[in-house]
């Protein structure tokens, strides 16, 4: 009998995925996983391996414990939920090796399999998969410690904030937004976008200090000092102005996603916009001084046409980040999404235009001190 389309696409990410977690490339073999798992909820081999490849204690329990309501007799899902309830405080790194899945499709005895162990300081009987003795905290079987230490900095490193930020400089999702996924919270998304904030506006002081120290006056200590109160209002507004952005921006294009049949979840698709949002800041800080620099080295070209290709090339990245962003969270495929994105944020564009020069004086300024937070030196001053 011919497998439907949808459990055939399931059954090959998830060999493609299991390829990947024994090959030890666990952040594709995660994201493959869980692509199968879309197509497939109640599989029971899926869920297994993923549990082997996730990262923190609480995920991999919350595989196994689906597992078990697939499968309540599946022996590797009930090892590996013994084992973790059993881990001790502060040797979680432990549970990174997913010990349970001994036993499968190899040769090592499964972890229920195990011959007990007996404690050689205080002699109490342990499980055979134990690494601690549970009475007295003795190491029962040896850890080789440069590993873990190597496993933990890689486990750090595959969180940093460089690494999306480095796949949104080259617009590439499976680096920016992808390994980004499992990592999903309303505080990681407030982080995210106060150090885009922070590296925006820090980029605009550096520029700024460069400017004055090879304009006609030169850079003075007291042109530092308010150069350095400028920077803290500045970062406070712009944090300010950018969490009201991302919720107004996150509300709609989540509203896009929905009608085109995105499923993932709230806090999935608000932190790959804010991801989007902090990748997007240094680019267009960087991007900002280069507008400023050019025509002050290059005094034929006029300052007017540089900050308008800039203005340019910044509103093209935002909506490719963005069109990213919202396809990877739903793992939609390319689609009229990326029109209604792109139309979205034109008529935001129009329409912050369109009041700047119809507002009265007052509220222009307002308008107007986004743009500068973005775009324009800071004031230097006497």
């Amino acid at each position: 009998m011919k497998k439907p389309k949808g459990q055939k696409d399931a059954y090959e990410l998830i060999e493609r995925g299991i390829a990947a977690a024994r090959a030890e490339r666990k952040e594709e073999a995660e994201e493959l996983l869980r692509q199968a798992l879309a197509l497939n909820p109640d599989s029971e081999r899926a869920w297994l391996w993923l549990s082997a490849v996730v990262d923190g204690i609480e995920s991999q329990r919350e595989c196994l414990q689906n597992v078990i309501r697939i499968n309540p007799s599946n022996p590797f899902a009930r090892s590996g939920l013994s084992f973790l309830a059993h881990l001790r405080e502060g040797y979680e790194y432990l549970a990174a090796r997913a010990p349970w899945m001994a036993g499968l499709d190899d040769n090592r005895a499964r972890m229920d399999q195990l011959p007990s162990q007996q404690c050689p300081r205080c002699r109490q009987k342990n499980p055979g998969w134990a690494y601690i003795c549970n009475r007295c905290g003795a190491a029962l079987q040896p850890v080789d410690v440069r590993k873990a230490v190597q496993r933990e900095i890689r486990s750090v490193s595959s969180s940093s904030i460089a690494r999306p930020w480095l796949g949104a400089a080259i617009l590439d999702p499976d680096l920016a937004f992808v390994p980004e996924i499992a990592l999903a919270s309303p505080l990681r998304s407030v982080l995210s976008i106060a150090l885009g904030a922070t590296a925006l506006t820090l980029v605009r002081w550096m520029g700024t200090l460069l400017l004055a120290t090879f304009s006609p006056r030169g850079l003075t200590f007291l042109m530092v000092s308010r150069l350095s109160v400028q920077f803290l209002n500045d970062l406070i507004y712009l944090l300010a102005s950018a969490l009201v952005i991302w919720i107004g921006l996150g509300m709609v294009t989540e509203g896009i996603a929905r009608s085109r049949g995105g499923r993932a979840p709230a806090r999935v698709h608000y932190y790959l916009i804010a991801v989007a949002i902090s990748g997007w800041m240094p680019i267009a800080g960087t991007l900002s001084v280069v507008g400023w620099t050019v025509p002050f080295l290059i005094p034929q070209i006029p300052r007017a046409w540089a900050m308008a290709g800039v203005s340019g090339a910044l509103f093209l990245y935002a909506v490719a980040l963005v069109i990213q962003a919202v396809r990877t969270a739903h793992r939609l495929q390319p689609g009229r999404e990326s029109v209604f994105i792109g139309l979205l944020l034109l008529v935001f564009v129009a329409l912050y235009a369109f009041l700047t020069a119809t507002l009265p004086p007052a509220w222009r300024e307002v308008l107007m001190g986004l743009v500068r937070l973005i775009m324009l030196p800071m004031e230097v001053g006497g």
